[in-house]
């Protein structure tokens, strides 16, 4: 079991040999994968996305000017409108206008392209599509000098990581059993298309194990820039070529020693009793 999601990529014995097994075990093999997934993603997280954040995180706080809150009325730049733009934001801007007095308008931040509009009381999101204003609460009193902010960095970085972690171990959650669904449709569809000699429940233990080369694809994604909608066509197309493989190689098996001999006894009995039809003509002939 420990090295069936290797195993699964390149062995069709060992998938004929798991349809001759418990849907129990096939069932296992899913959560096993499961936990597989989880915990490189928890390593992606902290090796790989940690650091990344941690540098976005430090751009933006050294571009960040000081604030003062008071009374949820906030100050910054003697209310002079300030744009900052990292350049590692891809051409997205953060203004600060605490000093605007006209309503924020989203097609506007859209077409400016700001993500984040800071104005004296409250705080604007638009990203995507996505718009949002969140009011500052009205007993907030806060002064946010540069050394306060540069102490922010390390508790800010903590929170978005696992904040990114959750979401993706969440996704997970649901992906799973999304993904077993659509390779059982996969492998019932095959099955009736190619006639395959599949007993109850082997769409469903097929269903399961070809989830190792679906977490195959799964690990590669979070290393390389694919589209959600390319990735969806690689696991159909591995659902769709693992399933033909293992049903042309289940109708490549020889047939048990058991039926070997019953189709020997049946063609034995086929002989005999056109032996004896034979000698009953020669009898009726004689007789003539």
């Amino acid at each position: 079991m420990l090295l069936g999601p290797i195993k699964a990529l390149y062995s069709m014995k060992f998938y004929l040999q798991g349809l001759g097994k418990s849907a129990w075990r096939a069932s296992f093999f899913v959560f096993y994968i499961f936990i597989l997934t989880a915990v490189i993603t928890a390593l992606f997280s902290i090796f790989v996305m940690r650091p990344r954040i941690a540098g976005a995180v430090d751009t933006l706080v050294d571009y960040m000017p000081e604030m003062t809150i008071n009374n949820g009325i906030m100050e910054v730049n003697d209310n002079e409108t300030l744009k900052i733009s990292p350049e590692n934001m891809g051409g997205y801007n953060i203004v600060f206008d605490t000093g605007r007095t006209e309503p924020v308008y989203p097609t506007q931040m859209a077409n400016d392209r700001t993500i984040i509009l800071v104005g004296p009381d409250k705080l604007y999101f638009s990203f995507n599509g996505r718009y949002q204003e969140t009011p500052l609460p009205q007993d907030l009193n806060a002064n946010l000098d540069r050394a306060a902010l540069n102490a922010a960095k390390e508790p800010i970085t903590n929170m978005a990581a696992g904040a990114i972690l959750a979401f993706m171990l969440l996704a997970q959650i649901f992906r799973v059993p999304f993904m077993l669904i659509l390779a059982f449709i996969i492998m019932l569809i095959l099955g009736k298309a190619m006639r395959a000699q599949t007993q109850s429940g082997d769409n469903y233990k097929l269903a399961c194990y070809v989830q190792a080369p679906a977490f195959l694809i799964y690990i590669i994604s979070y290393f390389t820039p694919v589209p959600g909608f390319l990735a969806g066509f690689a696991y159909l197309a591995v659902f769709i070529i693992y399933g033909q493989l293992v049903f042309n190689a289940k109708r490549a098996q020889p047939l048990p020693v058991e039926a070997e001999n019953a189709e020997t006894d049946e063609n034995n009995e086929q002989e005999e009793s056109e032996d004896e039809q034979a000698e009953h003509k020669d009898d009726d002939s004689e007789n003539n």
